[in-house]
């Protein structure tokens, strides 16, 4: 019993410890209206969380190739830095908060608008 108490504890105490050590460089907020924490800095890596615009990200490591390290709540991973800023931008649901509640959308509809901001590619393009 006490071995098996002891795995449980390692299992479980490992990940808090390494998290714990992690350390948060400064506060970012997202920009899009929807996006995603993703497992690596690619946006084809699986998506560990969606967040929406506003919500307040730690800062873990900045600029990896466009990508920035973060904690979103239990989640450690990468977002796109074009979709961070510094101050808490105004948003649709803040400036519109009976449109954006009326939209009614379900978590699977921001999970596949998140999706569509990560392929969402800005600049000019160069087709000739």
């Amino acid at each position: 019993m006490e071995g098996l108490l002891i795995k449980f504890l390692l299992l479980f105490l490992i990940p808090v410890v390494s998290f714990a050590d992690a350390k948060v460089i400064m506060v970012k907020y997202m920009n899009t209206p929807w996006g995603h924490v993703h497992q690596n800095s690619s946006r084809y890596s699986a998506s560990l969380t969606t967040v929406s615009c506003g919500h307040p990200l730690k800062v873990l490591e900045l600029n990896n190739k466009g990508w920035t390290k973060v904690i979103a709540g239990p989640y450690t991973g990468f977002v796109q830095e074009n979709n961070l800023v510094s101050k808490k931008p105004e948003c649709l649901q803040d400036k519109y908060p009976r449109f954006f509640d009326d939209l009614k959308l379900e978590i699977t509809q921001m999970y596949y608008w998140g999706k569509l901001y990560d392929q969402y590619v800005e600049g000019k393009s160069r087709l000739k």
